[in-house]
């Protein structure tokens, strides 16, 4: 993350950070494995909105299914708006360091990614956010394929639609709780490779039938 050579993938509601130079192959494995978890734990829990626990459970335990093995997790919570009593590192950074990942890149990124296209902003609003409540989970692919994922959920004061996405990204404007849940990923490609052409045929349907996943960058791609 040091090099702004990152790449932004919105799939339902999480935010993929990706190389640009990364491999199609571990690209779509990534990209497949991150949608189907979100719609099992659709089909079987309901909406992340309506029981994140358990959604949230069910949505990590597709990943084991499909053959990533967890190198590492973490759960934290913060009280957004208020002066900080310490000097303790916050939730998102401090997972973030762990997994030696610049926080300042991390946003910055995703920032950027959002700004190429109007689209990105809406499809966030459309999949991470009901009314007043977000759950969003930001996401790096890393070679291997790896994952650092952490899910992020906020509730506010008043719709999410209508709060500037600037001020999202600030947390000094936000108030309420934040919950973390950080999960680090690697796959077995062994274990993947029986089922991947399967799944990224029944992922390709899935997203012609809910446009699930939205590419920034597509428009600039064809174009050049």
């Amino acid at each position: 993350m040091d090099k702004a050579v990152e790449q932004l993938m919105l799939i339902g509601g999480t935010a993929l950070l990706y190389p640009a130079g990364t491999g199609e192959i571990q690209r779509q494995a990534a990209f497949d494995s991150i949608l189907y978890a979100q719609l099992v734990a659709n089909r079987n829990v309901g909406s992340r909105f309506d029981d994140y626990q358990g959604w949230y459970h069910a949505y990590r335990e597709v990943y084991g299914q499909l053959g990533w093995i967890k190198l590492a997790s973490t759960h934290d919570f913060k009280q957004l708006g208020q002066p900080s009593r310490n000097t303790r590192i916050q939730p998102l950074e401090a997972w973030l360091r762990m997994r030696s990942i610049r926080h300042e890149a991390v946003l910055a990124a995703f920032k950027s990614g959002l700004g190429m296209s109007s689209g990105g902003f809406r499809h966030l609003l459309k999949f991470a956010t009901q009314g007043a409540d977000l759950v969003i989970e930001l996401g790096l692919l890393k070679p291997g394929p790896a994952l650092d994922l952490c899910s992020i959920t906020l509730q506010f004061d008043r719709p999410i639609a209508d709060i500037p996405l600037d001020s999202l990204l600030r947390e000094q404007a936000l108030k309420g709780q934040a919950e973390f849940n950080g999960v680090s990923l690697v796959l077995d490609n062994g274990r993947f490779q029986g089922q991947r052409e399967a799944l990224q045929t029944l992922m390709k349907s899935k997203d012609a039938q809910g446009e699930y996943r939205f590419d920034p960058y597509a428009a600039i791609r064809s174009a050049s």
